[in-house]
């Protein structure tokens, strides 16, 4: 093989590697739900392994979505959240710390925030309470309602 042909097999691979689309708040619509989306706190996306995203404005849209839509995790590439702590920033939902409190509102009432630190969900936590959960309770919490 030549290296045209080498560096454009490599630019098509790279272009068609599924990642995340900033939301743009105010004027994206959840894909479940079907509410404007204009909390940067909250926001979630799910990226499906061909590429294809989703935006929700809560963590509880994505996962009643992904239940009802997919068969397999293989289909989805991932699952990203807002950053409480850093509104707006996109976060790995399997790799985030999750906060249940009645002090934040979140968009549809499940009232779970996402933080990317363990430290930062303890600061949040001492300041204003609330209680500590794991991704499989949010997704449990998520699926009940």
């Amino acid at each position: 093989m030549n290296y045209i042909t080498i560096l454009f097999t490599a630019l098509l691979l790279i272009s068609c590697s599924p990642k995340p689309e900033p939301i743009d708040y105010g004027n994206d619509v959840c894909d479940f739900c079907k509410m404007n989306i204009t909390d940067n706190k909250y926001a979630a996306e799910l990226i499906t392994s061909k590429g294809k995203v989703y935006k929700f404005d809560s963590i509880e849209c994505l996962f009643q979505f992904k239940d009802l839509e997919f068969k397999s995790d293989d289909e989805i590439h991932s699952e990203l959240v807002n950053d409480f702590s850093n509104p707006g920033e996109l976060i790995d939902l399997k790799k985030a710390f999750f906060l249940k409190s009645e002090m934040f509102r979140s968009p549809m009432g499940m009232n779970v925030l996402s933080v990317s630190s363990e430290e930062k969900l303890n600061e949040i936590k001492s300041q204003h309470g609330g209680e500590i959960l794991t991704y499989n309770e949010v997704k449990k919490l998520a699926l009940e309602q």
